[in-house]
């Protein structure tokens, strides 16, 4: 058996839009002959409105690992008491932007028209809550690349993906990676991963076979690169190669 694993933004879904129905058909005829996860750094919360519906029971992994839907189950990881302290010291010290998510609802500070803020919580599941009364911290993002603030995150252990096209930093806790996350599914299926960016690397490198969807990463183990407009060929020509 083989589990497929999926990212969202950049690789099935795009500029923050709803999964195309060509897509969809290609990995729901793909799903029958194969496992498939998806793997996003939205949270949960996030990433239901951009699925079909059909996928919403599928196997989750959210803010790069954080967040995992298995089994009917949500679980997360959350940042210690240390790790929260140094997030919101941060962000005062330098008065940053930011979005933080908790286990369900979230804080953010900044441009109401970014692109990642129109695409929080489009189904109104959660609510925009003062920083400090949020009950835990599960993953955050500054919307800076100041070298001194990725270098303090660096030393405090923390997880550091820059996103240098959206000029913006997604911090995790200590581990927690979307290879961490799938980890957690102890599967034993030969694995194999679809991505396009930073956060998908470590699932790469731990895949018999990668297909990368763009130009932004290089040199990739076990990768067949691939364009935006060939991915639904590809998973349909997978799905095939499969049965």
């Amino acid at each position: 058996m083989t589990t497929v694993v999926f990212d969202l933004d950049g690789t099935t879904i795009f500029k923050g839009q709803k999964m195309s129905l060509e897509i969809e058909v290609a990995i729901t005829t793909l799903s029958r002959v194969s496992e498939v996860v998806f793997a996003s750094a939205r949270p949960i919360r996030d990433m239901l409105p951009v699925l079909p519906k059909a996928f919403h029971e599928f196997t989750l992994i959210g803010g790069n690992g954080a967040f995992i839907q298995y089994d009917g189950k949500i679980s997360t990881i959350s940042f210690t008491d240390r790790e929260r302290a140094l997030i919101i010291d941060l962000i005062h010290h330098y008065q940053l932007d930011y979005m933080v998510d908790s286990d369900r609802d979230y804080a953010y500070r900044g441009d109401l028209n970014h692109p990642l803020y129109l695409n929080v919580d489009p189904l109104k599941l959660a609510a925009n809550l003062p920083l400090r009364e949020l009950p835990s911290i599960v993953k955050a993002v500054f919307f800076t690349m100041e070298e001194e603030i990725v270098n303090t995150l660096l030393s405090a252990d923390l997880c550091v993906h820059r996103h240098g096209s959206e000029s913006l930093i997604v911090i995790s806790p200590q581990g927690v990676s979307k290879w961490e996350g799938y980890q957690q599914i102890k599967s034993s299926n030969s694995l194999m991963m679809f991505g396009n960016d930073t956060n998908d690397l470590p699932m790469f490198e731990k895949a018999s076979v990668n297909y990368v969807v763009g130009d932004l990463l290089q040199d990739v183990p076990n990768a067949k690169y691939i364009e935006a407009k060939d991915v639904a060929r590809t998973i349909t020509c997978l799905a095939s190669e499969l049965m």
